[in-house]
């Protein structure tokens, strides 16, 4: 994402959730991209952190909602903190209000990953953990207990939203 005042790169986001020009210090409009369900924001400003599923992809910085993550725009991956992780699931569950949905859902396919299958957190290089979530909603997550960082595939925190249960 480039600033529309003078189309330097931004990669900024302040407290609030907004894009800030690193170079004018312009508000910037965030679009999320036209293909996410989760409505993914991405910068277009690579981070240091390779794509969890995907081969040769870098992460870029982004958002969803007002929070910061780290997003592939590729595959839509999503790779955020624990503590904001669970902010964002609870302020989705919070504000969504259409019908709840269940989904389709495939064990084999949509379940935790196997021991061979498993992912590399790209903090500490060790196997992340995968797992149904604790929560409403049928998905399997990948966490890094000792980095403290949440793996989401794309749709997922959508999923997550709009699953039945307490709101």
């Amino acid at each position: 994402m480039n600033c529309e005042s003078c189309g330097a790169p931004v990669s900024r986001m302040g407290r609030s959730g907004r894009y800030y020009c690193d170079y004018c210090s312009r508000l910037a409009v965030k679009t999320p991209l036209a293909n996410s369900s989760d409505g993914l924001v991405l910068t277009g400003t690579l981070s240091d952190t390779p794509c969890l599923t995907c081969d040769d992809t870098q992460l870029e910085i982004g958002s969803i909602d007002t929070h910061s993550i780290e997003g592939c725009r590729k595959c839509q991956g999503v790779l955020l903190n624990q503590a904001t992780f669970a902010t964002l699931v609870r302020e989705r569950r919070k504000s969504y209000v259409g019908p709840d949905q269940t989904g389709e859902f495939a064990p084999a396919l949509d379940g935790p990953r196997d021991h061979h299958s498993r992912l590399a957190c790209p903090k500490c290089c060790l196997s992340m953990d995968s797992f149904f979530y604790a929560g409403p909603g049928r998905v399997a997550i990948d966490s890094c207990s000792r980095c403290e960082t949440v793996w989401l595939d794309c749709g997922e925190v959508t999923s997550l939203a709009e699953a039945p249960g307490l709101r």
